[in-house]
């Protein structure tokens, strides 16, 4: 039964502080459900140089089925046209460079790391065709970075047709 706030002693502050406190006690018990570990989830908007935003996620909250324990780092990819080259950046913070693997093929890159209580997993799909024997990558304060060639495109140069 709906009760008049008027009637209260405080008038409507009294309700409001009685929802604030069964709030806080739904969320203290939500955040001793979730364990130790922070869920982390986000996403990053970049406007590449053709002008087009690319969208990505990062964070250890993923779609239903999938592993928990392994967070997704924050990555960014960025194709360098001058010199022919697609650059990844990611961050992993908390763990060694002995702990890294990145595997590359012509089309994906896959980054994986698991040390001192943390696991990472990224798999980026290269934008244009990479050559894997080109890779190189270095790891500083937590900063993953790895550098591909771009793959030479086959496309015919063409003819140039003279008009009559």
């Amino acid at each position: 039964m709906f009760r008049d706030w008027r009637k209260t002693e405080k008038g409507i502050f009294d309700e409001l502080e009685r929802e604030m406190e069964q709030m806080n006690e739904l969320m203290n018990h939500m955040m001793t459900q979730l364990g130790k570990e922070p869920q982390v989830y986000g996403f990053s908007v970049q406007v590449g140089p053709e002008g087009i935003p690319h969208v990505e996620r990062f964070g250890n909250v993923l779609p239903v089925g999938k592993d928990h324990d392994v967070r997704e780092p924050f990555a960014s990819s960025i194709v360098n046209e001058k010199d022919n080259e697609l650059n990844i950046t990611a961050e992993m913070p908390g763990i060694e460079k002995k702990d890294i693997e990145v595997n590359a093929t012509e089309s994906e890159i896959v980054i994986k790391a698991e040390g001192n209580g943390r696991k990472y997993y990224k798999s980026i799909a290269a934008p244009s065709p990479v050559e894997p024997d080109s890779a190189k990558a270095k790891y500083n304060n937590g900063v993953l970075e790895v550098t591909l060639r771009l793959k030479e495109s086959d496309k015919p140069k063409g003819k140039k047709i003279d008009i009559e």
